[in-house]
C-alpha cells in the first residue's frame, strides 16, 4: 500500500513540473518602442515585437495605461494574456508575424514654466517624436537641435528627457553703428536684456533661476565663434551644438543666479563677417600654393 502512495507522489510531482512549464511566461521580448507625444505631456506608445516561435513576456513602461490594443502587423488579431505582478505585463503568443501593442500615457511628461520632462527608463531601443512646436530637445543635458530630423533614438535606455516648446523663443536686438542683430534665445527661465560689449568681445545676460537652460542663436557677424561662456567669472560647459554659415546655437546650463558673459574670439566691426570669410579663403589659397612650391 506505501508502495502505491509513494508512485502516486512521484506522478503527482511529475504532472505540476510538466504544468509549470507550459505555462512559462516566456522569454523577454525581442522589440522596439515607439513613443509619440502631444502638447499636453500625453504619450501614445507603441510596442512592435518581432514574431516568435515560443512566447514572449512584454513588460509595459508604466501600469497608467489606457486604450490597449493587440494586432498582428496585418492588422488580424494576436493572442495574448495579461499577467499579474508589480509592474503591468502582457505573455505574447507564437506568433507567425510581428505583433504591435499600443496604448496611451496620460501626463507622463511634466511641466514647469513651459518647459517638459520625462525620466525615462526602458531595456529596449526606443524612438521618440515630440510636438512640432518643439525646437530642441535635451538628452541627459546634451541638446539636439529637431530641425533636420524627425525625432530621437536611444539604446539601453535610460534618459532625462527635457524639452521647451517655441513659445519660450524671444528674439532680442541689439544695434551697433546703425545695423540691428537679432539674438535669438530660448530659455526656461528669467533673463535680462542682452548687452553687447564690444571693446571685450562679450555678450553679457543676467540669469534670475538656478538651473536654468539658455539657448542662443548668434550671428557670426555679430560675434564670431568658439564662445566661452562665464557665469559670476566662473567658466561654466558649453554645447555650440549646430550652425549655420551665419548662425551659430549655443546652449549653457546655470547651476546658480548671476551674470553671464559670452566671448568671442572677435566682435562686430572689429574683424567683419565679410573680411573673415575672404581672409579664410586667401589663407586656403596660399597654403596650396605653397604645398605646391614645397614639391620642386
Amino acid at each position: 500500500m506505501k508502495q502505491i502512495v509513494f508512485a502516486l507522489v512521484i506522478i503527482s510531482l511529475l504532472s505540476s513540473m510538466a504544468f509549470a512549464q507550459e505555462i512559462s511566461f516566456g522569454k523577454p521580448a525581442i522589440q522596439t518602442v515607439k513613443i509619440e507625444i502631444d502638447e499636453k505631456g500625453n504619450a501614445h506608445v507603441t510596442h512592435i515585437v518581432e514574431k516568435s516561435s515560443s512566447s514572449q513576456q512584454l513588460e509595459l513602461i508604466s501600469s497608467n495605461f489606457t486604450n490597449l490594443s493587440v494586432r498582428d502587423e496585418k492588422g488580424g488579431s494576436a493572442e495574448y494574456a495579461e499577467t499579474g505582478g508589480d509592474k503591468a505585463s502582457l505573455l505574447i503568443l507564437p506568433s507567425k508575424n510581428k505583433v504591435l501593442v499600443e496604448y496611451d500615457l496620460e501626463n507622463v511628461v511634466t511641466e514647469k514654466n513651459g518647459f517638459w520632462k520625462w525620466d525615462y527608463r526602458y531595456v529596449a531601443s526606443t524612438s521618440f517624436f515630440l510636438p512640432n512646436s518643439t525646437d530642441t530637445v535635451f538628452v541627459n543635458s546634451n541638446p539636439i537641435l529637431l530641425r533636420e530630423v524627425d525625432g530621437i533614438r536611444c539604446h539601453g535606455c535610460q534618459v532625462k528627457l527635457e524639452y521647451g516648446m517655441k513659445s519660450l523663443e524671444q528674439t532680442q536686438k541689439i544695434t551697433w553703428e546703425g545695423k540691428i542683430f537679432d539674438v535669438i534665445i530660448s530659455t526656461n527661465g528669467k533673463i535680462s536684456k542682452v548687452k553687447l560689449d564690444q571693446a571685450n568681445k562679450m555678450l553679457s545676460l543676467d540669469v534670475m533661476e538656478k538651473d536654468q537652460y539658455v539657448t542662443l542663436v548668434i550671428p557670426k557677424e555679430l560675434l564670431w565663434n568658439p564662445y566661452e561662456v562665464f557665469l559670476n567669472d566662473k567658466k561654466i560647459p558649453t554645447h555650440e551644438f549646430y550652425q549655420t554659415e551665419d548662425m551659430v546655437w549655443l546652449n549653457f546650463k546655470t547651476n546658480s543666479t548671476g551674470k553671464v558673459d559670452i566671448v568671442g574670439v572677435s566682435v562686430v566691426p572689429e574683424f567683419p563677417f565679410a573680411a573673415v570669410l575672404v581672409l579664410g579663403a586667401a589663407m586656403i589659397i596660399a597654403a596650396k600654393l605653397s604645398g605646391k612650391l614645397s614639391l620642386h
